[in-house]
């Protein structure tokens, strides 16, 4: 975009498919061409017994992932 160009006009929908699921886990693996995240549910079941649960895995471009870190810190 150059200097006084007006931003694009973005629009979000959401597939019919959309869900919002809460995550107390994220694993990510890293590949030279992709960084793949997976969400999931930490549950204890007992003193010395962790479940996790995943739910969703998703991949991630570099040029997103690194977005993605910028947002986050």
């Amino acid at each position: 975009m150059t200097p006084g160009q007006p931003a694009p006009k973005v629009q979000l929908t959401n597939s019919p498919d959309y869900r919002e699921r809460y995550a107390n886990s994220v694993q990510m693996r890293v590949s030279l061409w992709d960084f793949f995240l997976l969400f999931g549910t930490i549950n204890q079941t007992a003193a010395d017994a962790v479940t996790i649960q995943n739910y969703q895995g998703i991949f991630l471009s570099p040029p997103q992932a690194k977005a993605l870190s910028n947002l986050l810190q």
